[in-house]
């Protein structure tokens, strides 16, 4: 069961974040390393970069094919919205954080474009 701060997190925001959210807080995310744990990919090495296993980690904070992508959308949480803990549980990283996601085109065929969870909160 989810905790009672997480619901909410969560309360307001559209199905389709809260989905996807949840799977980033699970490690369920279609990333390659997720594919291969379920034999579904040969390898885990993230097809971007070519570095490292594509993970939860490495999609949002490291791999350099997103740099860009990282100062542009995580520069207004400070250091500490750089943590996976901060980015995945407070309410005013849900914007940069769809944004980033909607930005770098990864879950596209899945999930579509992410509208913004919280327009009312959006400071941009």
């Amino acid at each position: 069961m989810p905790s009672k701060a997480f619901n909410t997190l969560l309360a307001d925001v559209p199905r389709w974040h809260t989905n996807l959210l949840v799977q980033f807080c699970t490690n369920h995310v279609p990333l390659q390393s997720y594919f291969y744990r379920f034999g579904r990919a040969s390898n885990e090495t993230c097809p971007t970069c070519l570095q490292e296993p594509e993970t939860v980690v490495h999609f949002l904070f490291v791999c350099p094919t997103y740099d860009l992508h990282h100062a542009v959308y995580f520069r207004t949480l400070g250091f500490s919205g750089r943590t996976l803990c901060t980015l995945l549980n407070m309410r005013d990283s849900l914007w940069p954080l769809f944004a980033y996601i909607n930005a770098t085109g990864q879950f596209h065929t899945v999930f579509g474009d992410l509208p913004d969870p919280c327009p009312d909160d959006n400071s941009n």
